[in-house]
């Protein structure tokens, strides 16, 4: 799938608020089972129902581009659901939150599923999840570990024995994945990645101390990969 880099910005607020008495029917879920205030505001507003609608569909085009990646997103999803969208108190801000989170998936749309009317605004968008390496005793599963946030270009280092690392602006390089944890289809898409021309790229995991001292990517937990547009 190629990468996505065109992004505009996002249509003003008052276009995307239909106010009104009518019950929107096209939430992804069933508005006659809508019970918090964040649901039945959506199942209120037309716009906000339409918007709804269309994260169902690039929330689950999303997990089945990622493969094992999806249980990450999962994860992810119902965090963005409980801190960000269900925070909100208006349509206003349901609205910015919605268009938001979907510009975040856009990259991970197959064509049938991109909405080929909402103007999205410019973010990072997520490329790929890197999910925990198969091996668990290799790559443990640990929890409460630091997180690490870095930017920089991805680079292929596999004939130093490194397999895919991040190197900052500063040239410092990071362990994204180990050659010893190379599998289908993260390899493919991570060997995309490096060969998009001029990409950087922000990505989000837990930290692991290398035998270099440096702070590398931790296998055995999730790593989301976020390209920055330029």
């Amino acid at each position: 799938m190629p990468i996505h880099s065109a992004r505009s910005a996002a249509i003003p607020v008052a276009l995307l608020l239909i106010t009104g008495s009518a019950v929107a029917n096209a939430a992804s879920f069933p508005c006659d089972k809508a019970t918090t205030p964040v649901e039945k505001m959506i199942c209120g507003n037309a716009d906000l129902s339409m918007l709804d609608d269309t994260m169902g569909r690039y929330y689950a085009a999303a997990r089945e581009e990622l493969g094992r990646g999806q249980a990450c997103l999962v994860g992810d999803q119902r965090s963005w659901l409980r801190s960000v969208r269900n925070a909100c108190k208006d349509a206003a801000c349901l609205s910015r939150t919605y268009l938001q989170r979907l510009a975040v998936l856009d990259g991970l749309q197959p064509g049938v599923s991109r909405s080929r009317t909402l103007k999205l605004p410019r973010a990072p968008w997520l490329a790929w999840i890197i999910p925990p390496a198969l091996d668990e005793q290799a790559a443990p599963r640990t929890t409460g570990g630091t997180p690490l946030v870095l930017q920089g270009r991805l680079i292929d280092d596999s004939e130093n024995g490194d397999g895919f690392v991040l190197q900052t602006k500063v040239g410092k390089k990071h362990v994204v994945q180990s050659s010893m944890f190379f599998e289908s289809p993260t390899t493919e898409r991570l060997t995309a990645l490096v060969r998009t021309p001029g990409a950087q790229y922000e990505l989000r995991g837990q930290s692991e101390t290398g035998s270099d001292g440096v702070p590398h990517f931790a296998p055995g937990q999730c790593t989301f990969i976020y390209a920055i547009a330029p």
